[in-house]
């Protein structure tokens, strides 16, 4: 934040108190942030509303972390002159910073107002409303920066993103390849489009590894290429220190499926270290903390440092929980931090990197034989199930079938809009045609061109409004109360839940999936197959449909079902966190295994 509010500074004019802030400016930019603000105050002594003293006295107060002093000179800064638009973002930055979201993107928008074409700003506005969930008017920023001519890489990745957040996938995709066009050596930039293509109706999964290849190709390899050898000890039975590398560990759903990994690690054979770019921990920071690990703190750190930090406590297994989501630490992973790298839980699909060894899954997700030529890692199948999940412990009871009192039957999705592919709304319609007087509640999606999108979609298929109820997006706690209103939840296509599966089963709904080729479409087979219901997996189409409709024809049944699932989840391997933290530490200790033999090389026995 500091850097960037320094590279805002109005530029110094020279007249009179000139030279002495050029000075203050060379002083901050070497980090003397104390003799900056001297020299400020000093130019501001002659007087005391000069804007660009305090600029860079504001500056210098923020580095020395006093930003509300700070704050109260770029103000002042705007009472002066409110025309002064670089004040205003400068402003706009700091109060980001210090959690002053509203106040910031009142002064973004104000400078924007007084320069439309400033990139830069409109870039940090749109991101922070689409932070915010106020996805349209994100896109309306960025769309009217562009239109005044302010086309960089980095407005076209926030249009992009806002985009891709209403569910458009498809022009999603076009702007993310856009934004790459213009800046082809940008990780980030590409990571959101492959990340994007995962999501695409009727994807080509051939084409999508393609792009996840050249992602690694262009800029993961050269850093490969360079790395140095490791001096880890190749021992094959010796205790393995295991790090694992991600901005999630807070109260987030990767780490539902974490948690019990990181209890039931065996002490006596694996250590643990967590680098975590967690830039405010929170009570599951605090809870992973309390199982004996080595926590990190690595925000704010170059892929760089990160790389050196890992191999500096001689971690012999890194494993990467983001792959292509974004805040991800690939290129350090491109550094060959550890000895033996893998990705795991956060991500499904390739990394597209040669420097990452092991993608662990299992043969649900990715049958064997069927999507090894879609990996750049080789695929690691845990036995049953590739990760457990930790139910949540403030979910409330399981409600009454709500059929049973209504009469009709509610279908529900609780996965965010831009897994609502047309391909899926029409299965969805044909779910609605096959069940009379059934209506669809679709929970977490947004008011405006996200709604309206879906609406439309489903009225090309002749459903209207009255059978459809769409809910935004809420707190946890309202997010598991509302399944109280739903009998039974249809996983979308081709990009399956995973954390909103675990939720419904929880809740009490059995979930209806249809299998896929690739493991973005397979989630749901391994899901439903490990909790004991894998009549609920369609093979295709029509049968996805007959599913449907033979659970919503017998009530007293799905009551049943409904009733005892939690406890069926509970005796499943989906739960059992334990017996998921073995099978992660064999599959752990047969890739140290391969890499000690491959250090050793041959063995030359004389006889």
């Amino acid at each position: 934040m500091i850097g960037r509010l320094i590279r805002q500074l109005l530029r110094v004019k020279a007249a009179p108190g000139g030279e002495p802030l050029r000075r203050a400016l060379a002083l901050q930019m070497e980090g003397r942030h104390a003799d900056a603000e001297r020299l400020a105050r000093s130019a501001l002594a002659g007087n005391s509303d000069d804007p660009e003293a305090l600029n860079v006295l504001a500056a210098a107060l923020c580095a020395q972390g006093r930003a509300r002093e700070g704050i109260a000179h770029l103000r002042r800064i705007t009472e002066i002159n409110p025309d002064a638009a670089h004040a205003r973002a400068n402003l706009a930055t700091v109060l980001a910073a210090t959690g002053d979201i509203d106040g910031a993107i009142e002064n973004y928008g104000r400078a924007l107002a007084l320069e439309p074409a400033r990139a830069e700003w409109a870039e940090q506005l749109a991101r922070l409303l689409k932070f915010f969930g106020r996805y349209d008017d994100a896109e309306r920023c960025a769309r009217t920066a562009l239109e005044a001519g302010a086309a960089t890489p980095g407005l076209r990745q926030a249009l992009a993103n806002a985009l891709f957040e209403q569910g458009r996938v498809d022009e999603a995709v076009a702007e993310a390849r856009a934004a790459l066009a213009r800046n082809p050596d940008s990780p980030a930039v590409h990571s959101d489009l492959v990340r994007m293509l995962n999501y695409a109706d009727g994807p080509d999964p051939a084409a999508i590894h393609r792009e996840h290849m050249a992602w690694g190709e262009r800029h993961s390899l050269p850093l490969e290429h360079a790395a140095v050898p490791h001096g880890n000890e190749p021992d094959p039975a010796r205790k393995l220190r295991v790090g694992f590398v991600s901005p999630y560990f807070r109260k987030h759903a990767m780490n539902f499926f974490f948690e019990s990994t990181v209890e039931y690690l065996d002490r006596s054979r694996f250590e643990v270290v967590l680098y975590a770019d967690v830039a405010q921990p929170d009570e599951y920071s605090r809870r992973l903390q309390g199982y004996g690990v080595l926590w990190r703190n690595t925000v704010g750190a170059a892929d760089a440092r990160l790389a050196q930090l890992v191999r500096e406590d001689g971690v012999d297994i890194l494993v990467d929980l983001s792959g292509h989501t974004p805040g991800n630490r690939l290129l350090a992973f491109a550094r060959r931090a550890a000895p033996v790298q893998v990705t795991w839980n956060g991500y499904p699909n390739t990394t597209g990197m040669t420097a990452m060894d092991y993608r662990v899954t299992d043969a649900y997700c990715d049958p064997p034989g069927r999507t090894e030529h879609l990996h750049s890692e080789r695929l690691a199948r845990l036995p049953r199930i590739f990760m457990t999940w930790r139910p949540p412990t403030d979910a409330p009871a399981v409600a009454p079938l709500p059929a049973l009192g209504s009469k009709r039957v509610t279908f529900g999705s609780f996965n965010s809009c831009y897994k609502i592919t047309p391909t899926v709304v029409a299965l969805w319609a044909r779910v609605l045609a096959a069940v009379p007087d059934s209506r669809l509640m679709l929970v977490t999606i947004v008011a405006g061109a996200a709604e309206h999108r879906i609406r439309d979609l489903f009225a090309a298929h002749g459903v209207g409004a009255e059978r459809l109820e769409i809910l935004p997006r809420m707190t946890h706690e309202e997010f598991l109360a509302v399944h109280a209103r739903a009998d039974i939840a249809l996983d979308p296509y081709p990009y399956h839940g995973t954390t909103t599966t675990c939720f419904s089963l929880w809740m009490g709904l059995p979930v209806v999936s249809l299998a896929g080729t690739t493991h973005v479409s397979r989630v749901g087979v391994s899901l439903l197959s490990n909790v004991g219901l894998p009549d609920f997996v369609a093979r295709d189409a029509d049968h996805y449909v007959e599913i449907a409709r033979c659970t919503a024809a017998d009530l007293p049944a799905l009551a049943a079902l409904r009733a005892d699932l939690r406890r069926q989840l509970l005796a499943s391997p989906l739960a059992d966190g334990r017996a998921g933290a073995r099978a992660l530490e064999s599959a752990f200790r047969e890739m140290w295994s391969a890499w000690c033999s491959r250090k050793r090389g041959p063995h030359v026995h004389n006889s």
